[in-house]
Formats: structure tokens, sequence, C-alpha cells
């Protein structure tokens, strides 16, 4: 008995290790694109960096869900791409001398579960071009569209997938 004891504490402590790990590169990463190759920053970056990662681990329950490496490779240029289309859509909307609106409200069923891959695809929604989360209640997301007309639906479908496969989640029915 105290065999599995050990050998569960050990997991426990990888996988805990590993959620700082990462939260740490992450966040450092983000503190060198900000501030740029200057050492001096890290006087203010390395306490900076340590307290998110404490906050993020504080506030941020453990997740079912793990990263997958290929669903990484694959959401990260697909998300580059849908932001870079939603800016160019929206400069194009706004610079043209004709009103190309035809806005208006979309509801979206997801089966992501709860918890950190419903979020990131609500908050993602808003990058796909022409659309802005308005309302999550449950498991129904209220999507504000600039053009009704724009593949809506195919877009949020695919990027519901996209994030199902970047965690690891399955997707059913039966969650929603």
């Amino acid at each position: 008995m105290p065999e599995k004891t050990s050998t569960f504490r050990f997991h426990c402590l990888s996988y805990f290790n590993a959620r700082v790990l990462v939260r740490f590169f992450l966040f450092s990463f983000v503190w060198f694109v900000l501030t740029g190759a200057d050492g001096a920053s890290w006087i203010l970056g390395l306490p900076a960096v340590l307290l998110a990662v404490f906050l993020s681990l504080k506030l941020s329950p453990a997740s079912r869900s793990r990263l997958s490496l290929a669903g990484l490779f694959r959401f990260v240029p697909f998300f580059l791409r849908q932001s870079t289309l939603s800016g160019i859509d929206v400069m194009r909307r706004a610079l043209s001398p004709h009103r190309m609106l035809n806005p208006g409200l979309v509801t979206y069923t997801t089966f992501l579960p709860e918890g950190a891959s419903r979020t990131l695809f609500v908050n993602t929604i808003s990058l796909l071009p022409g659309t802005l989360s308005a309302d999550l209640k449950d498991n129904t997301v209220t999507v504000h569209t600039i053009d009704k007309n724009q593949p809506i639906w195919a877009n949020i479908q695919n990027l519901e997938l996209r994030i199902a496969m970047l965690l690891r989640v399955t997707m059913s029915k039966e969650e929603a």
C-alpha cells in the first residue's frame, strides 16, 4: 500500500511541477515579447512572472483537459489566420464608402465541457471575422455578427473542433 501512495504523490508532484514550469515559461515569453531583449527589464520581470505564476495557479483550478502538441501546431496557424482575416475584414468595412453591414445575433450550442475549453472557445469566437461573443448561458453562446451573410456557423463549428483537439476533450451531447 505505501508504494501506491508514493507513486500517487510522485504523479501529483510531477503534474504540479509541469503546470508551474509551463506557466513560468509562458509568462516569461510574454514578458520577453513585451520588453524585448533588455536584460535590465528582468529586475522587474522575474518578480512579475513569479507573481503571475502564483496567481494563475491560485485562481485557476486544475484542468481536466490536457494540451495536445499536435493540436497546438494546428491551432496556432488557424488562430493567427483568423485574427488577421478578422482585422482585415473590419478595416475593409470601416474604410468602405458603402455600408457593408447586415448585423444580427446568432445562438450556438457548444458541446465543449465547462471549464477551460469552453472559456477559450467563447473568447476566441471574438477573433473570428465579423463576430463578437455577446453572452454565454450554460452551453449556449450568443454571438453578435457584423454580417449575417458570412459563414458564421461553419467558422464557429470549425473553431469548436480545433479547441477540442487542442485540449484533448471529447464533445458529446450528454455534456452540453
